[in-house]
């Protein structure tokens, strides 16, 4: 059960057999990545915004610095890490969980989206299925059927490539905004699209399957570097689609990115991708997966 007093949007707050269980779901995941040669860290829970836009608490400190409370770990881990990765030997690997903090307007099931658990790997291109076969083991390991959730892949970048195609412009937000919304008739409208272009973006909004439109909107590469995630969601008897420009993909990702959908909660139970940490002067590539717990757990139990 939730405990019953009242806490503030966007904070967590478990008792009973749902605490227990959790804790006891988390302990295994790290468990299984310290096997994998992942290292635990404990990541703060505050930090300094730098005057930065976010969707979380934000408040100023005694000498007016501005603070912020943690909405996600992967930007967080690469923020803290990056003044060690230049001096590590790489690759380097870590893991954590911990509550995460998103004041929202209440609504069902917001509550267990709230505590993640994640691992990330700086060091060594690619990494994006990797990332996803560890994350899929752990989702197991949650007691969730993987026959029962459906993964969307994409490639960073990919909807802007379709933008400039179909309307010449790969940076207008309000078309990148239908896109990812999946707004058909808007998109087809506000980027005049006609004739067998219109037909494959179409396709593409409605999870056709990507050979049906990748090559007319321009994206049979981004496409074709999706072949190993695919396959991989193949052997594993996991449901997949190419997405053409995914919602929850943070704008960090510079490579493959993915997230995992609950059949019955309608929830996303987890996500990651490739990405890129600036540290010691230069980039390093990065991968990771984080699991959205309170929502794996509710899809195990449906």
């Amino acid at each position: 059960m939730n405990a019953p007093s009242p806490v503030p949007s966007g904070a967590l707050a478990l008792v009973g057999d749902v605490a227990q269980r959790q804790r006891r779901v988390e302990r295994a995941c790290l468990e299984r990545l310290e096997r994998a040669g992942y290292r635990e860290v404990l990541l703060p829970v505050l930090e300094f915004a730098a005057g930065e836009e976010r969707d979380g608490y934000r408040f100023l400190d005694g000498e007016g610095r501005l603070l912020a409370l943690r909405t996600d770990f992967t930007p967080l881990a690469a923020r803290i890490l990056a003044p060690c990765l230049a001096t590590v030997t790489l690759p380097f690997a870590v893991c954590y969980s911990g509550e995460v903090l998103r004041p929202r307007p209440p609504r069902l099931r917001q509550v267990a989206e709230l505590y993640q658990l994640g691992f990330e790997r700086y060091g060594g291109e690619g990494g994006g299925e990797a990332a996803l076969s560890l994350m899929l083991e752990l989702v197991t390991l949650a007691g969730v059927s993987l026959e029962a959730c459906h993964l969307t892949v994409s490639r960073a970048g990919m909807g802007g490539e379709v933008l400039r195609r179909v309307a010449g412009s790969a940076e207008d937000p309000e078309l990148l905004e239908l896109l990812r919304a999946r707004d058909v008739d808007g998109l087809v409208a506000a980027a005049k699209a006609a004739g067998t272009v219109r037909e494959a973006l179409e396709a593409a909004l409605l999870a056709a399957p990507a050979d049906e439109w990748a090559p007319m909107l321009g994206v049979e590469g981004e496409v074709a570097a999706l072949a190993p995630v695919l396959a991989l969601c193949r052997r594993a008897g996991l449901a997949a689609t190419v997405d053409v420009a995914p919602r929850l993909a943070g704008p960090y990702y510079t490579g493959t990115v993915f997230s995992l959908l609950g059949a019955e909660t309608r929830g996303v139970i987890g996500g990651g991708g490739e990405y890129a940490v600036e540290a010691g002067g230069g980039r390093i590539a990065a991968a990771g997966a984080c699991l959205a717990l309170g929502v794996a757990l509710q899809e195990a139990v449906c």
